[in-house]
């Protein structure tokens, strides 16, 4: 039962530390898209 537990802990972990990198990534992307619409902007003017 304690290697059960153990393997559940690890998996959750990993899982938790999977969809913080994957939420950072899609923030960034969504930083990088929103800084090329302003510089394009900044170009037309």
């Amino acid at each position: 039962m304690i290697v059960l537990d153990f393997i559940l802990i690890v998996a959750f972990v990993l899982f938790m530390i999977f969809l913080i990198v994957g939420f950072n990534y899609q923030m960034n992307e969504k930083a990088k898209i929103r800084e090329e619409k302003f510089k394009n902007k900044e170009r037309k003017k």
